[in-house]
């Protein structure tokens, strides 16, 4: 038993004196955020390039439905025609038939006596016996033979009618197939529609960042971090970086309503992951900083988030975003640096908004630093947590009255 407790004892103390650390990417220098936008541009090309030739093959295909459509409206007129026509022949045939019969008739033997031997009988001569027992059978094998010939008509149309069901069926088959490569190129071409969007807004973000950080003379050698850290010493830090030490996250009001919560739910008929908490507020309502920050980014717009803030922190030694969205205004700029007592604008209801209310996301790293697109496992959704892994909010429906 001792033994065991040592051998505990020795494990602890190991772990005790072995530092536990947290692995993080690298970051990138300026001149390595320029490459990366240049590869990114490259992506944007070729996803173009993609979205081209899909719309390309989409439009092939429809041609290829709508001639299909066509053929089968042949196929449908050609088998009414021909349904049509042996319907005309069956009365045709029912009619020759009565004609063969009246005809036979008027020779048959009456009680009067055989018209038809009445007929024969007068012959005046062998010749003319022959004659008229010729035209009798003549008669009656013509008759025979047009109906003969109807017949097999109304077999060849019937073998017309099944070989046409059956090159309808083939096509209705090839419809259905070509059908389901026009939804898959859809969906495909929606995928790159999405991939293309992420791309452009990657791309526009990180023109935005290269350019101010140009403007604060960061060299191409410098990551963003050093630069603002040098930039920030120079301007006398207390903290001796740009991003000020925090130690915990604040509600961002001071009361509110839980009306959302973060996680999955169905957005026009698609999963879709909602990477914030929504704290129903009326319009005007004051917003703080969740934590004390660095202005990152605001966006002023009428769609989507409607009027957006980023904000960076360093939370004991790691970095976090938050982001704020629907604000009616913004009352901070680009490299600001802020607490958590900071007034950082208004609550409202701008942009994609059912109602007022404050979007709340949370991130892990650095939006519009370590990564820059929003959407994909790289981007801010991918980074996304659930706000109340760090910040105390109550039961979703329930109202709080503090920060």
């Amino acid at each position: 038993m001792m033994k065991k407790v040592l051998n505990y004892l020795l494990v602890i103390l190991i772990l005790l004196v072995i530092p536990i650390t947290t692995i993080t990417a690298k970051e990138k220098t300026l001149g390595e955020w320029k490459t990366e936008l240049n590869k990114v541009e490259k992506k944007l090309e070729a996803t173009n390039s993609k979205k081209v030739q899909t719309q390309k093959d989409i439009e092939e295909t429809n041609k290829k439905i709508n001639s299909i459509y066509s053929q089968m409206e042949k196929i449908n007129k050609d088998i009414e025609d021909k349904t049509k026509e042996s319907e005309q022949l069956e009365k045709d045939i029912k009619k020759k038939n009565e004609e063969t019969k009246s005809l036979m008739r008027y020779y048959q033997v009456s009680s009067s006596g055989s018209a038809m031997l009445e007929y024969i009988m007068g012959s005046e001569s062998l010749t003319d016996l022959i004659y008229r027992l010729s035209i009798t059978e003549q008669i009656s094998n013509y008759n025979k033979k047009v109906i003969d010939d109807m017949n097999n008509m109304i077999k060849e149309n019937d073998k017309i009618k099944e070989s046409l069901a059956s090159k309808k069926t083939e096509l209705a088959s090839l419809q259905s197939d070509l059908n389901t490569q026009v939804a898959k190129l859809n969906e495909t071409k929606s995928s790159l529609d999405e991939e293309g969007h992420s791309q452009a807004e990657s791309i526009k973000e990180m023109k935005a960042t290269i350019s101010y950080l140009q403007s604060k003379k960061c060299k191409d050698s410098e990551t963003q971090t050093a630069c603002l850290n040098r930039l920030a010493r120079a301007s006398g830090s207390s903290s001796g970086g740009y991003l000020p030490p925090g130690t915990t996250f604040y509600r961002p009001t001071a009361s509110g309503r839980i009306s959302s919560e973060y996680g999955w739910r169905t957005l026009y008929g698609k999963p879709n992951l909602h990477g914030a908490i929504d704290i129903s507020t009326p319009t005007g309502t004051t917003v703080y900083s969740v934590a004390p920050g660095y202005v990152a980014k605001t966006i002023r717009s009428n769609r989507g988030g409607g009027n957006q803030i980023i904000i960076h922190h360093l939370i004991n030694g790691k970095y976090y975003t938050s982001y704020y969205c629907h604000l009616s205004t913004i009352s901070v700029s680009i490299g600001q640096t802020v607490t958590k007592d900071t007034i950082i604008g208004k609550s409202g209801n701008t942009g994609n908004s059912t109602g007022p209310h404050l979007h709340l996301g949370l991130a892990s790293g650095r939006w519009y630093a370590d990564y820059y697109s929003y959407y994909g496992n790289d981007g801010f959704m991918g980074h996304s947590f659930n706000p109340r892994n760090v910040i105390v909010f109550p039961a979703l429906g329930s109202s709080y009255s503090n920060r």
